[in-house]
């Protein structure tokens, strides 16, 4: 399956449906993708793993750099649709108390709300 991240918006949400695997030929295509829209001032980042079959360690690394590039006070990266076995790289890492990795596209753009931000 070929490599794609395709972005949409829910309001001044971004999300990003991740299509292929996020690993050492794909990550660092991701992480300027990131980058890119963080500088573009985009800082409610929701990213829909849910068409990754795998992730690698620099796939991680990836998302780790995201989240912390994203300013915390006005937004933040969510994960959702991991499969049990991404899921368990995250738990193995010790990464599911650092990443917010929620169980629907609802509850990610929703938990934007909750943290006092506004949606546009």
């Amino acid at each position: 399956m070929a490599f794609e991240i395709r972005e949409r918006y829910v309001n001044d949400v971004i999300i990003l449906d991740v299509t292929g695997n996020l690993d050492v030929q794909t990550s660092a295509l991701f992480k300027v993708r990131l980058e890119s829209l963080v500088n573009f001032g985009h800082h409610k980042i929701v990213v829909n793993l849910v068409n990754v079959d795998f992730i690698d360690s620099t796939g991680v690394g990836s998302l780790m750099f995201g989240h912390k590039i994203v300013n915390p006070l006005i937004g933040g990266i969510r994960l959702i649709g991991l499969s049990p076995s991404n899921s368990n790289v995250f738990s193995v890492l010790n990464l599911t108390e650092v990443m917010s990795i929620m169980h629907s596209e609802e509850a990610a753009v929703g938990s934007f709300l909750q943290e006092g931000t506004t949606m546009h």
